[in-house]
């Protein structure tokens, strides 16, 4: 299968959400209900019933770790030029800045649901490294931008929040009871097998609810042009240069770009709006870099074949 067929479910649940929203569905409830329902239970299920399932010796490597968290420091110290482009106030560039190196979880996902366990407890275990590392990147700098200093000195809290992540709690609780050899009684394996096949078709709905496609400001163009370009483009370049440098192939090198490539997550939004950033900015952004990804994420993932 090409890599254009490969992505085209994935694309196809987001437009199916994104009518649904728009012409049966519209009361934005149900939607924040979905989405929360996805982020607390169902992909929580799917990454800790994987980890623990997994060949962790064949899964993963040093060498995955470090080419992912080579992408995503490449994305926030690209990304982190936008405060010198004409016309960006400190916040609106704080706002959109994790968006040239946040990703979203759901598609990251979604991407290497077919291809077995190995892959996807890669990819949890990559998520699990990460995850803390963007929020604390993104709140960090929203909360240094705020006037007068809102949202500053919430260092303690913004640790806290990271702790709490079901997906982090998931993944290390997975791996906790892989280590230590556990397994699931048969009903219990059966009853989360059920709920985490629904994560992945449930969760693209709910992405594909959420995006707007309002346009940008005229001021705000540029902005989203070099943040879209950093995150969809610079990002997996250098994600497949790391592999190449580190011998990275094969499934493990199509983890570590569907990692890279994917657009940036739509809590980037919840979170600027959260911290009295430019939420509007960061929502159409995503949005935009969503509809992009369409193009471009195929073409990354090409380079696995």
């Amino acid at each position: 299968m090409n890599a254009a067929a490969l992505v085209l479910p994935e694309f196809a649940l987001l437009l199916i959400g994104l009518l649904l929203r728009r012409y049966a569905w519209r009361s934005p409830t149900f939607w924040v209900d979905l989405e929360r329902l996805v982020y607390f239970v169902l992909f929580p299920v799917l990454l800790f019933r994987t980890t623990l399932s997994a060949d962790l010796a064949a899964a993963g490597s040093g060498g995955v770790v470090l080419a992912a968290l080579g992408a995503t420091g490449a994305g926030a110290l690209l990304g982190a030029a936008v405060r010198w482009l004409p016309g960006v106030d400190r916040m609106t560039a704080a706002s959109g800045w994790q968006t040239a190196f946040r990703f979203n979880t759901f598609i990251a996902l979604a991407l290497v649901d077919d291809l077995g366990v190995a892959a996807l407890a890669l990819m949890g275990v990559l998520l699990g490294v990460t995850i803390p590392l963007v929020n604390v990147l993104a709140v960090t700098a929203l909360a240094r931008s705020a006037p007068d200093g809102a949202g500053r000195g919430r260092g303690p809290g913004v640790l806290a929040a990271v702790a709490r992540n079901p997906l982090i709690i998931a993944t290390v609780a997975g791996l906790g009871g892989n280590l230590l050899g556990l397994t699931l009684p048969s009903p219990v394996d059966a009853t989360l097998s059920r709920l985490a096949a629904a994560a992945v078709p449930l969760g693209l709905l709910a992405v594909g609810a959420a995006l707007r496609l309002g346009g940008l400001p005229r001021g705000q163009r540029l902005m989203a042009a070099y943040l879209g370009a950093v995150k969809l483009l610079a990002v997996p370049a250098v994600a497949l240069g790391l592999c190449a440098l580190l011998g990275v192939d094969g499934e493990q090198r199509f983890v570590v770009l569907a990692f890279a490539a994917v657009p940036p997550a739509t809590a980037a939004y919840v979170l600027a709006a959260r911290m009295n950033g430019n939420g509007t900015f960061v929502a159409a952004q995503v949005s935009a870099a969503t509809t992009a990804a369409l193009l471009t994420l195929p073409l990354w993932l090409a380079f696995t074949a």
